[in-house]
């Protein structure tokens, strides 16, 4: 116990008394602890997991077992959390698919049953456009107020589609039409070759055709700019006030023990700020202001699911 918290405020630079010790949960935990993805083996979020919990096993002096349960976006993975007691020895994944899952009333799980307990990567979304097709941000908002904008995606019904929908509404940009493909690579050829208007990439699935000069960002839509881009305004600066990005953290069952909730976020905190994690990020291109707790990641994750929630009449054809 002694130490976990010397090395968890070794690392995360919290305060940790030596007096408060004994109050937390001397007995967490009881046995390995499951971490559950709710996407496929050796993806993103599996790996991301991986590199979040390499350190915490040690830390807390026991094993993690990881669990992929895929199907219905986040469906089956929160069923089985649903059917775990709220004690601290099962984690999963929360991320935008979560947050869609529980809106659509799927996985026996509300919003009010889980905690976000630690944000590890940030992806903003950038609003990107053919190169020179707009003088500015702002010009690309007075023209999609007033006229048909074709844009580009992924699956209908997906994040993509919803903070498409989410922009829409803060721009009032009426005669949105949404064009979905496979993948990002499509949609950047569309957008180079003047087939659609407009699409939320992430960085690195636009920065090459950026640098060629054939695409442009015209915002990026988060409170603030991004380190990857510190030129490209923020999107309250120019029109479009949306907060989209693509997240991945983990979270806990609502009804775990304070104590409980306390001991792992801070051996979360901890593996995350370990050279493994922040070398992850940083292949990702990102640092670890990406890094969050408790309060910071579930302020952020309520945002986004009432977002959801201002799109879900038309997202679900209600």
């Amino acid at each position: 116990m002694f130490k976990f918290n010397i090395f968890a405020a070794a690392i995360t630079g919290l305060t940790v008394n030596a007096a408060v010790i004994p109050a937390l949960a001397e007995d967490f935990p009881t046995g390995p602890i499951e971490v559950i993805n709710n996407s496929k083996p050796g993806g993103g979020s599996d790996i991301f997991l991986r590199f979040a919990t390499e350190q915490t096993a040690e830390i807390l002096d026991t094993s993690f077992i990881h669990l992929s349960k895929t199907g219905g976006v986040a469906t089956n993975a929160l069923k089985y959390v649903a059917g775990k007691p709220a004690d601290g020895q099962t984690l999963f994944l929360v991320n935008a698919g979560t947050a869609l899952t529980m809106m659509r009333g799927k996985g026996g799980i509300e919003r009010e049953d889980i905690t976000p307990l630690v944000r590890g990567t940030v992806e903003a979304e950038y609003v990107v456009v053919q190169a020179d097709r707009f003088a500015d941000a702002a010009a690309f908002v007075e023209f999609a107020k007033s006229n048909s904008i074709k844009q580009a995606g992924t699956k209908v019904g997906g994040n993509a589609h919803v903070n498409a929908l989410i922009m829409r509404n803060a721009i009032g940009m009426d005669q949105q039409v949404y064009v979905p493909f496979e993948k990002s690579g499509e949609i950047v050829i569309n957008l180079i070759n003047g087939n659609v208007d407009v699409a939320l990439l992430n960085y690195d699935e636009f920065a090459s055709q950026a640098k060629a000069g054939q695409v442009e960002a015209l915002a990026v839509l988060m409170p603030e700019r991004s380190p990857n881009a510190p030129d490209i305004p923020t999107g309250y600066e120019v029109g479009i006030p949306v907060e989209v990005p693509n997240v991945r953290g983990i979270g806990v069952r609502a009804g775990t023990p304070e104590d409980v909730i306390q001991k792992l976020e801070e051996a979360l905190l901890a593996s995350m700020n370990s050279e493994g994690f922040v070398n992850y990020l940083k292949g990702a291109g990102q640092d670890t202001s990406s890094i969050a707790g408790r309060e910071v990641f579930s302020e952020q994750f309520e945002r986004m699911y009432q977002g959801y929630q201002s799109v879900a009449t038309d997202l679900m054809g209600g």
